[in-house]
């Protein structure tokens, strides 16, 4: 019961269960305030973690989205939470770097104008990337301080086929000595940081052992994981990219919600792993009354009720929990259903344990203002109960004027020597113009030499021409120039520039 109230907590602190309906939200002041990067500045061996957070204050009564926004372009999972009266918590991100970086995270109101603070890092990696699997395994030392180290391989890392369909994350964590705890976590593209797990090492026992993360897609997608550990090495970026072909079962508005199960149903993440590989048995059978029977749960569904904008589609993310009670390695089937229709159904190994076991499964679904209503995301495994666990949740999508039309008319460059021994490296001067239909706010980015600029300006409607500043580069590259909303264009030229030769 502890344990299962601490995770509970920790999923709460995130934003991360589903929220009350978002009609109150104008009644909500927000303040945002002390974003901070830790550690802001890293140097030495990579794939490396930086880990965000941020303290926000609300006052009022309604629901509250928010998400991380990342200086190259990307955008975290929107997350909510409901407010009555005054409620003042930190939100938290990771991102996982397997080649030096720069740049920043900040926190974005939904509905609310402009961006937080930003949290600036920088990531400068040493030597080559560095690599701890099956193959290449951690050195033993029981003298010294536990080290730990992980690696995630993902199956398969392309899909493209009729959907839903599902990704497989295998991680492999070691560890230097034993016996040993390992906390970990799964760092995620878009959701930034999953709950912390734990992975025994018994006296005697592997210092390896792998854990499996299936996640079911239900639409077109792309992303990677990656795992952080407490201490020693994070493993690096496993991407995925799923294209859907063929015409999967498309979930409509349920005129008939069923009701979501309290969170605090779900079961708890076991602390006590077996202690090494163990073969697994067959799922138990509905026919067999003694067999130990799964408990299923879903303790995180994210946007939750969602009101707004759906110009791109809204994706959901659901953490769903298959339990077991003491006893051997098992593989449990186990199914996802939306609106009525059931996805294909998956398998999860759990495996032995004295105690109370339980494993993640994920699913991951977009729907699009076609699509506004009231949806149910239900969760099913053989031998468990005859009626799926169900969370319920409402898609509102506004009706919002036409987005604004841009158009990137040239790009304009300049490539010189500042020094004329050409001992520094070449400076390039950046300019662009673009045409609005109306007025707007346009995010954009440039990349020069595999190097990105992000920035953000509010113009007028027409021909406008915009400066990217003067930059360090190479003798000979790509500029390329990518508007980051709206229509979302994207030009791109090469330039070469030569030393002049030097006087007699």
């Amino acid at each position: 019961m502890k344990r299962t109230a601490l995770l509970l907590g920790a999923l709460m602190l995130g934003g991360l269960l589903a929220a009350p309906p978002a009609a109150a939200a104008p009644a909500v002041k927000v303040v945002v305030a002390k974003v901070k990067a830790s550690s802001a500045n890293r140097s030495g061996a990579c794939p490396t973690t930086v880990g965000f957070s941020a303290t926000v204050s609300a006052r009022g009564k309604g629901t509250v989205r928010y998400r991380w926004v990342r200086g190259d372009g990307s955008k975290g999972a929107i997350r909510s939470f409901a407010v009555s009266g005054a409620r003042k918590f930190t939100v938290r991100d990771r991102q996982t770097f397997e080649t030096s970086a720069r740049g920043w995270q900040a926190v974005e109101i939904l509905g609310v104008r402009g961006l937080s603070r930003k949290a600036y890092f920088r990531v400068r990696c040493a030597g080559p990337v560095r690599v701890y699997d099956v193959d290449h395994l951690l050195p033993a030392d029981s003298t010294e301080q536990l080290v730990a180290a992980a690696h995630v391989d993902v199956t398969p890392p392309a899909y493209n086929g009729t959907c839903p369909a599902t990704v497989r994350f295998t991680g492999t964590v070691q560890v230097s000595r034993v016996p040993a705890r390992v906390a970990y976590r799964w760092v995620d593209s878009a959701q930034g940081e999953g709950p912390v797990e734990y992975l025994d090492f018994p006296a005697g026992g592997p210092r390896l052992k792998q854990v499996s993360l299936p996640l079911s897609v239900g639409g077109a997608a792309r992303g990677w994981k990656a795992i952080h550990v407490a201490q020693g090495y994070d493993s690096g970026r496993a991407a995925y990219q799923v294209t859907c072909t063929g015409t999967p079962p498309r979930p409509g508005p349920n005129p008939s919600p069923s009701h979501s199960p309290s969170p605090s149903s779900s079961p708890t993440p076991s602390q006590s792993p077996s202690p090494g590989p163990t073969r697994p048995t067959p799922s138990p059978s509905q026919t067999d009354p003694s067999a130990p029977k799964p408990v299923v749960a879903i303790p995180y569904l994210s946007p939750g009720d969602y009101e707004g904008s759906c110009t791109a589609p809204v994706v959901y993310d659901a953490w769903g929990t298959i339990g077991l009670p003491p006893g051997p390695a098992t593989t449990v089937t186990y199914w996802w259903i939306l609106d009525g229709s059931p996805w294909k159904k998956q398998q999860i190994d759990i495996p032995a344990g004295a105690g109370p076991r339980s494993q993640y499964v994920l699913g991951t679904f977009p729907l699009n203002d076609q699509q506004s209503g009231t949806h149910t995301l239900g969760l099913m495994a053989e031998g468990g109960p005859s009626e799926p666990v169900e969370r319920t949740f409402v898609l509102k999508c506004l009706t919002e004027p036409h987005d604004v039309t841009v158009s990137i008319d040239r790009i304009s460059h300049n490539v010189t020597y500042p020094d004329p021994t050409c001992d520094e490296p070449p400076r390039i001067g950046l300019g662009v113009t673009l045409t609005l239909d109306r007025a707007g706010e346009v995010k954009y980015r440039w990349t020069v030499a595999g190097r990105t600029y992000v920035y953000e300006n509010a113009l007028r409607a027409g021909t406008t021409s915009i400066s990217g500043g003067a930059h360090s580069t190479t003798a000979s590259g790509t500029v390329r120039f990518e508007v980051l909303n709206h229509n979302m264009p994207v030009k791109e030229i090469s330039y070469t520039v030569s030393c002049p030769p030097k006087k007699s």
